[in-house]
């Protein structure tokens, strides 16, 4: 063979790999693509250039929706927001529905595949054209439903599932957040209940450090915590249904308050205001702008509505990794120090569970009392709870920079009394506040050497587990099996 017959041979083999990965591979892709494309019942259509919907929801509201500024709105039969991610889902539906098949059917004579006149139908406009999905009966086999697009007598069937955006109740496609709302947005808020002696009013205001401050009824820094919780039980506050109908029974419920919570922040997107109110058929009603809402009942006491419970409560906030020293004072009559080293927690000679007691110094870090007993007290009432002289003095030293209630470069706690029921009284030194932790905290914070040891003490060493029977050593008598096969 010559070289030029070889060449002509190589020109013909490039070809027709060229021509196999084009055609074939390339080709093969592009043209499943497009068979793919002959089957999408809307072609073209793009999910997120729809612009209105227009249906009868599966507990039969006849129901129109537009999107309007990138946001969904109901508006027939009420007006509202809608619920971004339902409508969303309607229109993905919509613009990616492919048909399994097709069927002949004669001009005009679609009633046996039930797309007659009154076939439900979702109607929509997408980029300025209207389209029209007529619902009809089951597939005899299959597991598929007829449809038909827009006026005209062709009929396809698609799989049940794919029509299952479009069986949503009317409440399911309202958006059911009761306030739009950004927490980091809000800067002031007010909070109103009723109390025996009338109504009760609280005011918070956020400072220029981001903390959260008491200005009404007294001055003060505001529990961090619960404002955080309270922010976010408004914001992802959802009701459970609408109430559009106001009734003689409503309007009773409506008279009657459990919370009312205003909200500001630089500007008026950041604004609003929310009221919950009695019950209405064992839900709550919620007015918030000129909507009411039913909410379930137990989310009312999602909101405190205590002064106490936004009162500062926070007796120790350190870095528990910068906690170097605890020094525990039972009474005046036996002190233990606690030592963080290299090696973990030590006491001195005395023999500790250092892991324990690494366990102690984390909860001490951020210790946070449940509840205020009284600003102050006099020497009788502190005696009576356990705090006047206290029953343990616990002094926590620490590395780094200077912290919120730190005396003489250390923070300084007094435990008394634990009460079963109401918690362990407690203050710091310097404080006239009386703080009372929770029953669950107080199980940790040893009142005595003898809780201490009982606690904290280095357990002893588990025993080691029982050998089992030594197998029979070697040399030993035979047995009588042995002797006999021996023989």
């Amino acid at each position: 063979m010559n070289l030029r017959t070889t060449g002509l041979l190589a020109l013909v083999a490039f070809f027709l790999g060229a021509f196999v990965y084009l055609y074939e591979i390339e080709g093969g892709s592009d043209r499943d693509a497009a068979l793919e494309s002959e089957k999408e019942l809307f072609a073209g259509v793009d999910a997120a250039a729809v612009q209105s919907l227009e249906f009868t929801t599966s507990d039969g509201r006849a129901a129109r929706f537009e999107r309007r500024d990138g946001a969904w709105r109901v508006v027939a039969p009420v007006e509202g927001a809608g619920d971004a991610m339902a409508l969303d889902g309607v229109a993905s539906a919509l613009a990616t529905l492919t048909r399994v098949g097709k069927v002949k059917a004669a001009p005009g004579d679609l009633a046996q595949f039930g797309l007659g006149p009154e076939a439900p139908a979702v109607h929509f406009t997408a980029s300025g054209a209207s389209h029209a999905l007529r619902i009809g009966r089951a597939t005899p086999v299959g597991g598929n439903v007829y449809v038909a697009v827009d006026d005209g007598d062709d009929v396809a069937y698609v799989e049940t599932y794919r029509l299952n955006a479009f069986k949503h109740r009317l409440t399911d496609l309202r958006d059911r957040r009761v306030l739009a709302l950004e927490a980091g947005a809000v800067k002031r808020l007010q909070l109103s209940w009723p109390e025996s002696s009338g109504p009760f009013t609280l005011a918070l205001e956020r400072d220029a450090e981001d903390a959260w401050q008491l200005r009404q009824p007294i001055a003060g820094r505001a529990d961090q915590q619960t404002v955080r919780e309270l922010l976010s039980n408004l914001e992802y506050l959802q009701a459970t249904d609408f109430l559009d109908t106001r009734t003689p029974a409503a309007d009773e419920a409506l008279r009657e308050t459990g919370i009312e919570i205003s909200f500001a922040g630089d500007g008026d997107a950041a604004a609003g205001k929310l009221r919950i109110a009695g019950l209405l058929d064992g839900a709550r009603i919620v007015e918030s702008g000129s909507q009411l809402y039913l909410l379930a009942p137990e989310r009312l006491d999602d909101f405190a509505r205590r002064l106490s419970a936004y009162r500062d409560k926070q007796l120790v906030d350190l870095d528990p990794a910068s906690l170097e020293k605890i020094e525990l004072d039972f009474a005046g009559k036996e002190s233990i120090v606690l030592v963080h080293g290299e090696a973990g927690w030590s006491a001195g000679e005395r023999e500790i569970d250092s892991e324990a007691v690494a366990g102690l110094a984390a909860s001490l870090a951020v210790l946070r009392a449940a509840d205020i007993a009284a600003d102050e007290m006099g020497g009788a009432e502190l005696a009576s709870l356990g705090l006047a002289p206290p029953a343990v003095r616990v002094r926590l030293g620490t590395a780094g920079a200077e912290a919120a209630g730190k005396i003489d470069g250390a923070v300084t706690l007094e435990l008394g009394r634990l009460d079963p029921e109401r918690g362990l009284f407690t203050r710091r030194t310097g404080d006239a506040r009386i703080f009372v932790l929770d029953p669950s905290q107080a199980e940790s914070l040893p009142l005595s050497v003898a809780a201490f040891a009982e606690r904290y003490g280095k357990r002893p060493a588990e025993p080691a587990p029982a050998e089992s029977a030594a197998p029979e050593a070697a040399g030993s008598a035979p047995s009588a099996g042995s002797d006999l096969l021996e023989q």
